[in-house]
């Protein structure tokens, strides 16, 4: 892999939201990137993306970016519901 890129996002609910995207890895296999994704503490999930070119990198990041945000929306609408 060419290119790699690391980013650590951290949220009170980083456990539920890891959970929710964690079936996503099944399904997310590419010839041109690889995905990795794990829990560092409560509070910290860390999305390690990996790829052979821009193109590649540029899809993975805009899937997992909007995987992850949409997550975190659903996780703080349940939370505020209860």
């Amino acid at each position: 892999m060419k290119l790699s890129a690391e980013f650590v996002f951290e949220a009170q609910n980083a456990g539920i939201i890891y959970q929710a995207v964690l079936p996503e890895l099944d399904e997310a296999f590419s010839e041109r990137s690889v995905i990795g994704l794990s829990l560092e503490d409560a509070s910290s999930l860390v999305l390690t993306v990996k790829a052979e070119d821009v193109v590649s990198m540029r899809s993975a990041l805009n899937t997992w970016f909007r995987l992850i945000q949409i997550a975190q929306e659903v996780s703080e609408a349940a939370a505020e519901a209860r």
